[in-house]
């Protein structure tokens, strides 16, 4: 598996991947998640997106977000739903790219309700330490020192 910066010939696949990976969670929060309302355009600008290929086909994409201090966000994480491996991928990635920018500390943020990606980030090290209501969303804070 291939993983690389975007560009902007990737966004519909990001686009698409983004509907796939988290369309079912629509009706189990009743509201359009986080995910889905990014700008990734912006995001190409701005932040720092790559995509996981393989054989040709995105099945993966990661949105960094720099932090206030010695941390960076890893702000969204989607892989395909069949299962790719996609994700394990850019989980590792993620923490080897906020490493390599010097920074000691990845953060993220997971709706309270997702139970089994709350249990995936809890087995890789991470740690809840804030409860937030924002923007509509009930969401779990967690941290892993790098």
């Amino acid at each position: 598996m291939e993983i690389r910066r975007a560009n902007l010939a990737d966004l519909p696949a990001v686009y698409t991947c983004c509907t796939e990976a988290f369309k079912d969670y629509i009706p189990f929060i009743g509201q359009v998640p986080g995910p889905m309302l990014e700008d990734y355009g912006a995001a190409l600008e701005k932040d720092f997106l790559f995509v996981a290929e393989e054989a040709g086909r995105l099945r993966g994409y990661l949105l960094i977000k720099d932090g206030d201090g010695d941390f960076m966000w890893m702000d969204v994480l989607a892989a395909h739903p069949k299962g790719t491996g996609a994700g394990r991928a850019l989980m590792a990635f993620c923490e080897d790219f906020i490493r390599a920018q010097g920074k000691h500390q990845c953060r993220l943020y997971t709706h309270v309700t997702y139970q089994r990606t709350q249990e995936i980030y809890l087995r890789q090290g991470y740690q809840i330490y804030d409860r937030v209501q924002e923007y509509g969303f009930d969401r779990y804070y967690m941290r892993k020192d790098l």
